[in-house]
């Protein structure tokens, strides 16, 4: 219970910042900027590439530091589906999982097959998280 209190009030932390800095991303005649749409690379990376990233991600003891391997590794490159849920499978958590996939989306090569993600995960709530991701960023 105390461990989803934390949660929720770290959430309404982050909001009040969003809406506080809401302002500041205003132009100046208070309309928003323009969507940008995502550039997805068109090459993925190696499969030997990508073990090597696998590889540095199983001698890890735990999600968080499996987190930063994925995210340095996948960083200016491109990414297949298929890697991508090769490298997910290393989790523990759908937190983890999640916050990954999320993060690899702009680097995905084959986007559209971005949902085939959702079998990874464990609880309903984090496959609705998906796609709700999914659905604001294919653009």
């Amino acid at each position: 219970m105390n461990k989803m209190f934390s949660a929720l009030a770290a959430i309404a932390f982050v909001c009040l910042i969003c809406v506080g800095s809401a302002s500041a991303m205003d132009t100046p005649n208070n309309t928003r900027a323009p969507y940008q749409k995502i550039k997805h690379p068109t090459q993925a990376m190696s499969n030997e590439q990508n073990n090597v990233i696998l590889n540095a991600m199983r001698q890890k003891r735990n999600d968080a530091e499996k987190i930063i391997v994925l995210k340095e590794g996948v960083k200016d490159k491109g990414i297949t589906i298929d890697q991508l849920i090769t490298l997910l499978n290393q989790f523990l958590t759908d937190d983890a999982k999640l916050e990954c996939a999320e993060y690899a989306f702009p680097y995905t090569t084959n986007y559209k097959a971005f949902l085939k993600i959702m079998d990874l995960f464990g609880q309903e709530g984090y496959k609705w998280k998906l796609v709700d991701y999914y659905d604001k960023n294919k653009k």
